[in-house]
């Protein structure tokens, strides 16, 4: 397919022009009413998605060039494809979600890809390709672009899914899919915190032993990611025997695939004031601590508008709904609202340079204000990590963005066992 581009490339938006339009399309968009007919996109959003994709497939295993030179001289040929995420007519492809067709030709329901992964996603009325998942694609790839328009190059990553063969508290093998936000929902003792820990195995797998040691206890899984090849490690320990393969090749170690960013339970929460002790806390040299919190508000973009270091001691100033928070009190721990952001500001310096994983237990365990202030932040689009949360809340509010995975007690179980005990299904927000 040739198509020669006669309209001129449109003028880009920054900052609080691009936030404040996109806020206007939603106001936009929610005003008409649903109906049966086919919501297509426009011209003019179809090359909107394109070039802000870069004319890139934004599936993070291809990631194909979808434009070049055609036959003639002045010809240009495109491969890609403005693809839905939810769908074009109703009973496509992940449904229409309720949404009116307004909603669906809008650019924030489109993801560009080239044509071969456009058909693959809506295969079998794209079940295994989930609205999540594809938003996920669609927002790291804009983040990467982002990055190297601005001179900034961003190793990409994408860890895929996990496939748990065996582990103390699952009922059955189990393969679970990642978007870029993800939250696994259980009542405390499911093992939320157990499988947090498998994620973290590859680099740390100290809590995975302790729990294989017990009795005809075995921990077994395998990571798949793509950076952006296919890639797979699995690892398989036993009383005190740990094995470990790469891509199918048995190995002592694997090289860590992509960074880990991760408390011990709940210990976010309670991140320490000084600088010092948050260093070793989250394996830096305090120096380093001190130039990540000064520019911790301009990283992360979030409620913390300024932060600094007095007496080996982090303060900060944030903005809490209309009130303006000084967060410099007698108290050992910082703020909920700003620890996490330092955690974020840690994930986005990492992800500059490699794959990045935020692991963040107990998500919901404070305030709804605080909760509403993390996944806001966290399902930014600007984001260019991926986060695993868990939450004890059985109906926390989320955006489409997160993707829900359930921690459910067998049916034959009216208590929470010795072993095997929980299965994980997984839904959309």
């Amino acid at each position: 397919m040739t198509k020669r581009w006669t309209q001129p490339i449109p003028q880009r938006r920054f900052g609080r022009q691009r936030a404040f339009a996109e806020e206007q399309e939603r106001k936009t968009i929610m005003g008409s009413g649903q109906s049966n007919s086919r919501a297509d996109f426009t011209d003019a959003t179809k090359r909107t998605l394109a070039l802000r994709a870069a004319f890139r497939c934004s599936n993070p295993s291809c990631g194909a060039l979808t434009i070049g030179p055609g036959a003639g001289n002045t010809d240009i040929e495109m491969t890609g494809t403005a693809a839905h995420i939810y769908a074009a007519a109703p009973n496509g492809p992940r449904g229409t979600g309720g949404l009116t067709d307004a909603q669906r030709r809008a650019p924030l329901n489109g993801i560009w890809l080239c044509a071969r992964c456009a058909r693959l996603v809506d295969t079998n009325a794209g079940g295994a390709y989930p609205l999540s998942l594809l938003r996920g694609w669609r927002d790291l790839h804009e983040a990467r672009i982002r990055m190297e328009h601005g001179g900034v190059s961003r190793p990409f990553g994408w860890i895929h899914s996990i496939e748990i063969l065996d582990d103390v508290w699952l009922a059955e093998p189990t393969t679970v899919r990642f978007s870029r936000c993800n939250i696994f929902i259980g009542d405390n003792g499911m093992g939320k915190t157990l499988f947090l820990s498998l994620l973290s195995g590859l680099a740390s797998p100290s809590r995975i032993m302790e729990r294989a040691s017990r009795p005809d206890s075995t921990v077994h899984a395998a990571i798949n990611w793509y950076d952006p090849q296919p890639r797979r490690a699995e690892f398989r320990a036993e009383g005190e025997q740990l094995h470990f393969s790469a891509d199918g090749t048995a190995v002592p170690f694997v090289p860590q695939p992509y960074r880990i960013v991760h408390l011990a339970p709940d210990s976010w929460r309670d991140a320490p004031r000084d600088v010092r002790e948050l260093g070793n806390m989250v394996g830096l040299d305090h120096w380093v601590v001190r130039k990540l919190i000064v520019e911790m508000p301009e990283i992360v973009g979030g409620a913390v508008k300024r932060a600094w270091v007095e007496d080996e001691e982090i303060h900060a100033q944030y903005v809490r709904g209309s009130e303006v928070v000084v967060d410099r009190g007698p108290h050992r721990g910082l703020d909920a609202i700003v620890a996490l952001e330092v955690l974020v500001a840690l994930a986005e310096t990492y992800a500059r340079t490699q794959p990045t994983l935020l692991l963040i237990d107990a998500l919901y365990r404070g305030t709804a204000a605080e909760f509403d202030h993390a996944t806001e932040l966290l399902s930014s689009s600007t984001r260019g990590f991926q986060t695993v949360a868990t939450s004890g809340r059985s109906s926390p509010p989320l955006s489409p963005e997160w993707t829900v995975t359930r921690f459910v007690l067998e049916a034959d179980a009216t208590y929470i066992p010795l072993k095997r005990w929980a299965r994980l299904v997984q839904d959309e927000a």
